[in-house]
């Protein structure tokens, strides 16, 4: 043989000896495998695993087949660490685990799994304490740090056929009392590998399980080995019981978890290339179930329910790289106070259509948001508060009982949350990769500070939310007013509300859409723009009979009257904007149907059937009101004046304490040297232009209940109009009706009432009132009853810059006083005397009664001007009747005297002229009787009386000369002389006149002009005592002669007394002959 046949057969030889060492050594170890390896590892791993866990470890068999390379371990359990007499409780334990290792591995150098099965996997966790578990010693041990190796390259594997079976987790909370378990746990992966083959496949695992009941499975499929990783989960939840975990969440102080179910079916996609951010989407829906919870941080205790909300994710970028968007659907919301069973506030579905994220912007952007049917009801309380605004007040110390459910459990607050210890676990390779791929992102910024300041401030901006529309549905509100009492409640059903282009700042204007419907009649419809930051708006209103009798509890404790019934009209546009605010009102208006009541005599005060205002403009920048016509019809108002002298319709609004209190009066300060006066008030007009006001069908009654017996009367049938209003214009006052349905009355005139003078021409006419009725009144004030007689009244009323100036004519027809009543207010007068000058023969008092006062007095009271004037022409019937009859003829004081020219008892044309009238008031007037006196001045009538004698003696002269003649001149008085006439007889007279004349230069009488005669002649006369007298005898016989001959007044009914001197400085203007009524 050659040599290399000879190496040959060696190298064959060594290859058989080869051989045959290994079958040996693989017989040795299968022999091993089958009968001593498996005791051996099990005392190995239970001895081992009991020293490093400290716990107890229990293996009930270990099988190894070497030629197939599979592995079972059956009844693997770890128990809990206990003391050495105590039995220790399952901690970690499984059933099988089944292990098949191909043989591919040899070739593949590395693991390949073609099998690996765990069944009925079970995990036991205990929480003794807030932070303390039953494995809180071995995360102690297993959580220290590890020394990091150098980065190598990842291990190649490859499993496949990945399963967990029947698996169980229990989590025993002692802390908190309760169990969770998730049971049924189904693990599959069909295969996953890293295998350069197997870059490209899916892995597609798949989970369930029940958590606490409620089924819970995760599908889907990824790559995680290519450059470009993707995954696909699919997640899915049902019927979750959040009350389970309530204990966990961070529910503040007060909040309690009654019951809640939570769906969810979620798919969450993810996608990263290398280098590149990665991409993470999720889709599909989520939902709360059966959502209860109790609120007892508020003053009002409430639940709040809710059947189903479901959340609808469309394509949401967790990533926030992209706008996300999401529709959210609420079904069935209620608030429901605790105690009640009736909701409080209800709505039967809220729903946003599209909600759209975009975080690189901070935008939420909410499509469209409605509100469907809801319904709420709202009471107003005696301190006047919304009882539902109380389910949103928080109070200071909330109360923590909690309804329904046992308080074994503590509650989760906002300062102390229950947590769970997680133990500490190696970082994920994608987070790992996506954080150093951040970092290097960051650095590679670094270099340009402007643009990172850029994205700092885009990150720190304020999120901004966006709403398009609002919708409110068939809503219904219930509103009552539990201060009043036997009051409808206002029912708005339905109210639809629409909201469009909504900017949350408020600076620019919404569209705005509100139809109502109130009480089942009447309507109300808003349409219009309106921006709040600042206030702008521009609406159109159109209001339908809206009943308010429930509203009127907001005027609160001011009206002391009941509204029963009443409903608003309107139909027109409001605008308000700028700064100032600037508000302008137009349209028609109309309040129907009022009735306000009064409770504490249970009668009517005011009602009507309609009141209208057409054209109505409004501005109260600068301040203007324009008003076409006012139209009231079918009116009544019960005005009556109370026991304690106030009017009724003034207490229907109650005054503050505060204002019934006068002022403290103002001290003088002894050491001012100086006076501040304040300087009234600037007058200015009142800018309300009302065209015509309209009166129909009106009625009032009145009562005075301050007189006993009371005082009725009932004015019907009012009509009329008023107008126009403007200021500086006078507007005409026309309006007619009737006193006790038989006495007709007018009222007429002009007023201002507007102008910066109150101006007013005032004209009232009433005809045959009857007079009985006043009785209450003559009673208290004169002392006597009203047995008959009839009124009629004519007054004018004036007022002009300031002043008030009334001209009253009573005309009282029969008026007869009835018996005497005892009265400490009733005047002590004459009173049959005053009536005896003032009746007239046919039984009539015709009364003329003047007043005058000031409106601007703050003391100013028309009652008090009529009452005082009224017994001041009483009293003057005692003091001076012709002063009264005077006042009743408009003759003022003129009547009870005539004057005469000093000297002189002639009757002249003016004495003449009232010795007239005063015949006429004595010949209506049979009763009476009339004393003359007759008066003189001292001093004015001694000079005068000494013209009269000079007069007399002149006129002596020319009567001698024509009685020497033949002629015929009769009575002395009757003699008349001409100027050429009266200087001869003059001179005639002069030279008969014995006193010493003074004398020319031949010692003859000297020729004097007609003056000095005069003078020389009156001073040489000798008047005294019995002349002053005869001429006030004159006087009196020349009034007496006067009213008997031509007044033809019966002489028995005159009487002439003494003579009387006039004393007073007030009398001694002239000479006079003065009357008396008896």
């Amino acid at each position: 043989m050659t040599s290399n046949t000879q190496s040959k057969v060696i190298r064959y030889k060594r290859t058989l000896v080869t051989f045959g060492i290994i079958i040996a050594l693989l017989f040795i170890l299968m022999a091993l495998s089958y009968f001593w390896l498996p005791g051996y590892a099990k005392s190995q791993l239970e001895i081992r695993l009991s020293a490093l866990l400290q716990r107890p470890v229990t293996v009930a068999s270990i099988e190894f087949k070497p030629h197939t390379l599979e592995l079972t371990i059956q009844g693997f359990d770890i128990g809990e660490k206990v003391g050495e007499n105590e039995k220790p409780a399952p901690f970690l334990s499984f059933a099988k685990l089944y292990v098949d290792l191909s043989i591919e591995s040899v070739s593949r150098r590395a693991p390949v799994i073609t099998a690996f099965t765990l069944e009925e996997p079970k995990v036991r966790l205990v929480r003794e304490t807030e932070n303390q578990l039953n494995i809180s010693d071995l995360l102690e041990q297993f959580n220290k740090p590890s020394q990091q190796s150098e980065k190598s390259e990842p291990a190649l594997f490859s499993l496949s056929n990945f399963s967990i079976r029947n698996g169980a987790f229990e989590f025993d909370d002692r802390f908190t009392k309760t169990d969770h378990r998730v049971t049924d746990i189904n693990l599959a992966v069909p295969i996953v590998a890293n295998f350069e083959s197997t870059l490209t496949s899916w892995i597609e695992p798949h989970f369930s399980a029940k958590i606490n009941g409620s089924p819970f499975s995760l599908d889907g499929k990824l790559k995680a080995f290519t450059q470009t990783q993707e995954a696909t989960l699919a997640l899915k939840l049902s019927d979750f019981d959040l009350t389970e975990f309530d204990q966990y969440a961070a529910l503040p102080k007060g909040i309690n978890l009654l019951s809640g179910l939570y769906d969810s079916e979620l798919q969450i996609t993810f996608r990263q290339a290398q280098n590149q951010t990665p991409e993470i989407m999720m889709s599909g829906h989520t939902a709360l179930k059966q959502f209860s919870i109790k609120n007892s941080t508020v003053k009002v205790p409430y639940r709040a329910n809710l059947k189903q909300l479901i959340i609808k994710l469309a394509d949401v970028d967790l990533t926030a790289q992209k706008p996300s968007d999401i529709k959210l659907q609420i079904d069935q919301i209620a608030l429901v106070r605790e105690g009640e069973k009736e909701s409080a506030l209800s709505l039967a579905q809220l729903e946003i259509d599209k909600i759209t994220v975009d975080a690189k912007k901070h935008i939420i952007a909410l499509n469209e948001i409605t509100l469907d049917r809801l319904k709420t009801t709202l009471r107003r309380d005696a301190n006047g508060t919304i009882d539902l605004t109380q389910l949103f007040e928080n109070t200071s110390a909330p109360e923590t009982k909690e309804s329904g459910k046992p308080q074994s459990r503590p509650q989760a607050t906002a300062k102390h949350i229950v947590k769970v210890p997680i133990p500490g676990r190696k970082p994920d390779p994608l987070r790992v990769a996506e954080k150093s791929q951040t970092e290097s992102q960051q650095s590679a910024k670094a270099d340009t500070p402007v643009e990172k300041e850029e994205v700092a401030v885009a990150n720190d901006a304020p999120w901004v939310a966006q709403i398009k529309q609002i919708r409110l549905k068939t809503a219904a509100i219930r509103y009552e007013d539990l201060t009043l009492t036997k009051i409808a409640p206002m029912i708005i059903d339905p109210l639809d509300l629409t909201l469009n282009h909504i900017d949350l700042s408020g600076a620019k204007p919404l569209n705005l859409l509100l139809q109502a419907q109130v009480n089942q009649r009447g309507k109300i419809k808003v349409d219009g723009a309106l921006a709040w930051s600042p206030l702008a708006t521009e609406l159109s209103l159109n209001l339908d009979s809206v009943d308010v009798v429930s509203l009127q509890g907001w005027a609160g404790d001011k009206l002391a009257a009941l509204l029963t019934s009443g409903d608003i009209s309107f139909n027109g546009k409001i605008k308000a904007g700028g700064e100032p605010l600037k508000l302008e009102v137009n349209g028609l208006g109309k309040l129907a149907n009022f009735n306000v009541f009064d409770p504490n005599s249970a009668q009517d005060l005011l009602r009507w059937k309609k009141l209208e205002l057409s054209d109505l403009n409004f501005v109260n920048e600068p301040l203007r009101v324009d008003i076409k016509t006012v139209s009231l019809n079918d009116f009544f108002a019960r005005m009556a004046i109370l026991p304690n002298g106030t009017l009724n319709l003034k207490q229907m609004v109650r005054q503050d304490a505060s204002a019934a209190v006068p002022p403290p009066p103002v001290v003088a300060n002894a050491s001012a040297t100086t006076s501040v006066s304040t300087p009234a008030p600037v007058k200015k007009e009142t800018p309300v232009h009302i065209d015509k006001i309209i009166l129909q069908h009106g009625n009032v009654y009145f009562s005075d209940q301050f007189i006993k017996p009371n005082y009725r009367a009932n004015l019907t049938g009012l009509a009329g109009q008023i107008g126009p209003l403007h200021p500086g214009k006078k507007g005409k006052i026309d309006i007619q009706g009737m006193v006790a349905k038989t006495a007709p009355l007018e009222i007429r005139g002009t007023t201002d009432p507007f102008s910066s003078e109150l101006s007013l021409d005032l004209t009232a006419k009433v005809k045959n009132i009857d007079l009985p009725p006043f009785s209450p009144y003559s009673g208290k004030y004169i002392g006597y009853e009203i047995e008959k007689g009839k009124l009629s009244a004519d007054v004018n009323y004036q007022i002009d810059k300031g002043v008030l100036s009334g001209d009253n004519k009573i005309f009282l027809d029969q008026f007869t006083l009835g018996e005497k009543i005892e009265s400490e207010e009733a005047v002590s007068l004459p009173l049959n005397l005053a009536i005896s000058i003032l009746k007239n023969r046919r039984g009539e008092i015709d009364i003329h009664l003047p007043l005058k006062g000031s409106i601007d007095d703050p003391q100013f009271n028309l009652a008090d001007i009529i009452f005082t004037a009224f017994t001041n022409l009483i009293t003057k019937a005692i003091t001076s009747p012709f002063a009264l009859l005077g006042s009743v003829l408009g003759g003022g004081e003129e009547l009870s005297e005539i004057a005469f020219v000093p000297g002189f008892a002639e009757i002249d044309a003016e004495a003449e002229k009232r010795l007239q009238a005063l015949a006429e008031v004595l010949d209506d007037r049979p009763a009476l009787e009339l004393e003359i006196s007759g008066h003189i001045d001292p001093e004015q009538d001694f000079e005068g009386l000494k013209v009269a004698m000079l007069q007399n003696k002149v006129k002596a002269q020319k009567l001698a000369e024509q009685t020497k003649k033949g002629i015929a001149s009769g009575a002395i008085e009757e003699v008349t002389l001409t100027p050429d006439e009266y200087g001869r007889y003059l001179e005639m007279a002069y030279k008969k006149e014995e006193f010493q004349k003074p004398k020319n230069a031949i010692g003859l009488a000297k020729s004097l002009p007609a003056a000095e005669m005069e003078q020389l002649m009156m001073a040489n006369m000798q008047i005294n005592e019995n002349d002053l007298a005869a001429l006030a005898e004159r006087r009196a016989n020349a009034a007496r002669s006067w009213l008997v001959e031509k007044g033809n007044i019966q002489d028995e009914r005159i009487f002439v007394v003494g003579v009387h001197e006039s004393k007073d400085e007030q009398q001694k203007a002239g000479s006079k002959a003065g009357f008396l009524l008896k």
